[in-house]
């Protein structure tokens, strides 16, 4: 019997060089099918539309609008007839009482919005470290055309859709409040 120690270091880097490949080309697709599955999205328009938050907001919103209409009434009928400096006094008159009056209801909301606004991360985040998720992005980019606002998709396929579990995240998070 012969043998060639030459062949048969050949055939063990041959061996070697093959094993060192499938396992690269496994890790390789192993991560490309994790990276896959860590991805998720949410619609942010309905995320945030669900907090309760929201309807507080719009109704100071509401309030606002209607307190300041109110307001543009009254200095109307009480300017009716007066002269330019006199009205000019009751202007004044009015934004010095307005103002207070705008600037609580501004304060209130920029309060409610930056709670809703944490909540809402908050449950991205928890959403996200439960699901072992790296990134979770906005599926829907807000676009105006014209005086309409749209919302257009931006992921067309793949990811998933945490949107009800960053909801039902949220509720978590403000039932406690």
């Amino acid at each position: 019997m012969i043998f060639h120690l030459n062949r048969r270091k050949l055939g063990w880097g041959n061996i070697i060089t093959f094993l060192i490949t499938i396992v690269l080309l496994t890790t390789f697709s192993t991560g490309v099918v994790r990276a896959q599955n860590n991805v998720g999205y949410v619609s942010l328009a309905k995320v945030t539309a669900s907090h309760p938050n929201t309807e507080k907001i719009n109704q100071l919103n509401q309030e606002l609008r209607t307190e300041l209409q109110t307001r543009q009434e009254k200095l109307n009928q009480e300017g009716k007839g007066l002269e330019e400096t006199e009205l000019k006094k009751l202007e004044d008159k009015f934004n010095a009482e307005w103002e207070p009056v705008k600037q609580k209801i501004l304060t209130q909301m920029q309060a409610l919005q930056a709670e809703r606004n944490s909540d809402i991360l908050q449950a991205i985040k928890t959403v996200a470290e439960k699901g072992k998720y790296q990134v979770i992005i906005n599926s829907e980019v807000p676009v105006f055309t014209g005086n309409d606002l749209n919302e257009y998709p931006v992921i067309l396929y793949g990811g998933n859709n945490l949107t009800q579990d960053v909801i039902a995240e949220i509720e978590k998070i403000t039932s406690g409040k």
